[in-house]
């Protein structure tokens, strides 16, 4: 994911939501697929930072392994309603 970021010449911050395949992989400030392999035929679905996806509707959502692992490591997994550090 890393070297697709990159290669589009985008900084991960500058990115909101992101799928993987139809699974959430990240969001704005929990962005734990950039060391992910992608491989031919994948579908990536980056949207906008002011495009962001109702919270509520993530909890249940298909996640990548990472994201999974991350989610589970945050004390709110990942489940609040802003996400600019103060």
């Amino acid at each position: 994911m890393a070297d697709l970021l990159a290669s589009v010449g985008m900084g991960t911050e500058e990115r909101g939501i992101t799928f993987i395949n139809g699974r959430l992989s990240a969001m704005p400030g929990l962005q734990p697929d950039l060391g992910h392999i992608l491989c031919d035929g994948d579908r990536i679905g980056l949207f906008d930072l002011k495009s962001m996806w109702p919270f509520q509707y993530r909890h249940g959502a298909m996640l990548t392994d990472e994201m999974a692992r991350a989610m589970d490591a945050e004390k709110d997994h990942g489940l609040h309603h802003t996400y600019k550090k103060e």
